[in-house]
């Protein structure tokens, strides 16, 4: 007989700043709630919290009733160039996962001609990529020119005990407690990064809300 599934689980929390934990990127942080910079480049590797962080700045402008936009980018054939236009008149676009775009002719005369009509409109653009604006393959060099343009910031990995931290304040916004040793657990034979962990502790999550079990070394022994 299968386990019933609880009514009352709960979907994964809205990224936010005060559920990000923000190890060495104080400073990255900072600058996104409190200046206004035009451009901030954002660079770093996967799952080190940059699509967190772009959320998370969408929502800090939409609690102050501004118009905010977070958008990932990729070669789709549902997702086409064309989809910046009219974008500029929005206070912030955020742009994830520039990476996968740059290199295609159409896409980079779109990103060059979006970032001069929102700077013309003085809105702000904020962009993450896997690595920086410089080490990126663009081929449109006023492109390369206009990405240096704004501050560029390095996101930096958590270290293992900003990790924990960030996995027990996830699951207390969650609504349950996790001792130091469950966390430990998990960084050792889960994923290392906080994207993995972050979905592995959301189905952990569901799976002892449908067991009507505490969530345990034991338990997450069996699940894995």
């Amino acid at each position: 007989m299968k386990n019933q599934l609880p009514l009352s689980f709960q979907a994964p929390e809205s990224a936010a700043f005060d559920n990000y934990i923000a190890g060495d990127n104080q400073q990255l942080i900072a600058s996104l709630k409190n200046t206004r910079e035009p451009l901030v480049f954002i660079w770093g590797e996967k799952g080190a919290g940059k699509t967190h962080l772009l959320q998370a700045i969408v929502s800090h402008y939409q609690v102050q009733e501004m118009n905010a936009l977070y958008l990932p980018l990729q070669i789709d054939d549902d997702l086409s160039p064309e989809m910046l236009e009219g974008l500029e008149v929005m206070d912030l676009v955020c742009l994830d996962d520039v990476h996968k775009v740059v290199g295609h002719c159409q896409w980079e005369e779109a990103l060059f001609h979006f970032f001069n009509r929102i700077r013309e409109n003085q809105g702000r653009l904020i962009l993450a990529a896997d690595n920086s604006a410089v080490n990126l393959v663009i081929n449109l060099p006023d492109l390369k020119s206009r990405l240096s343009w704004g501050l560029t910031y390095q996101i930096k990995a958590l270290s293992d005990v900003d990790k924990i931290e960030a996995l027990k304040l996830r699951a207390h916004q969650r609504g349950f407690a996790m001792t130091d040793e469950v966390a430990h657990y998990l960084l050792k034979w889960a994923s290392r990064d906080m994207t993995g962990l972050v979905k592995l502790l959301n189905k952990l999550d569901y799976e002892t809300l449908a067991e009507q079990r505490k969530l345990t070394i034991p338990f997450i022994k069996q699940y894995l």
